[in-house]
């Protein structure tokens, strides 16, 4: 069963004059109607920890645009590892010319034949404690979704239950090498509430912190991103 996300608050006008570009004021309490990532993306050259602008435009398109049905997508700002919780606005133009408004978020990437990844959230920004787990400027993540096709869905799993499903998740996106052994309390899939947890690493037994943030999704069954902690 698909997680369902509450839609953007409504807003009055004085709280649309005051929220700025970066989406303050009445927005910033507003819940994002759809939350995805692109995936695990690879820089141009070895030598780069940045993309412009136009590369995170590119990669929206790509995921959230029809090109039937959409003329352009455009971003404020390009996204860079070494600037945790930097955010950039980005526009959707339909033909006919409706706007849709999306958030970009850069996390490092948890795999190593990767260099990063890249999270939206739709018409509001993430809420500022969810978007804390994406890059704290070591740690490495990954999302994948939290159920198998054949598998029995819930939308709030028991810590028991999130532990499973944790380990689902990080097996999914690469990392065999690490299993989650306990998660401090309920997950709600349909909300970005971070819950925090504690994996062990399979070959030198070290306990690594560990974040899980579900990612609820439009339509499609949820994902969960699992922020790791760096050394």
């Amino acid at each position: 069963m698909p997680a369902a996300v509450a839609a953007p608050a409504e807003r009055t006008g004085s709280e649309e004059d005051t929220a700025g570009e970066g989406g303050t004021a009445g927005e910033a309490t507003a819940a994002p109607s759809d939350v995805f990532t692109t995936g695990s993306q690879e820089f141009a050259r070895a030598d780069r920890s940045t993309i412009t602008a136009e590369d995170v435009a590119s990669q929206l398109y790509g995921y959230a645009a029809d090109p039937s049905l959409s003329d352009e997508a455009t971003c404020t700002d390009g996204l860079a590892l070494d600037q945790p919780g930097a955010v950039t606005r980005c526009t959707v133009i339909g033909w006919s010319g409706e706007q849709e408004t999306y958030y970009g978020y850069m996390a490092p990437a948890g795999v190593a034949e990767a260099d990063y990844w890249l999270y939206f959230s739709k018409d509001a920004p993430l809420p500022e404690e969810a978007a804390a787990t994406l890059n704290d400027g070591l740690n490495g993540t990954g999302a994948y979704p939290v159920w198998g096709e054949e598998q029995e869905q819930s939308t709030t799993l028991s810590g028991d239950v999130a532990v499973e499903r944790a380990n689902f998740v990080l097996d999914g996106f690469g990392r065999e090498d690490l299993t989650v052994t306990s998660v401090e309390g309920e997950v709600d899939l349909t909300s970005t509430a971070p819950v925090r947890g504690t994996a062990v690493e399979d070959g030198s037994g070290r306990t690594v912190g560990v974040t899980l943030l579900p990612i609820p999704t439009d339509g499609e069954a949820p994902a969960m991103m699992i922020s790791i902690d760096g050394p």
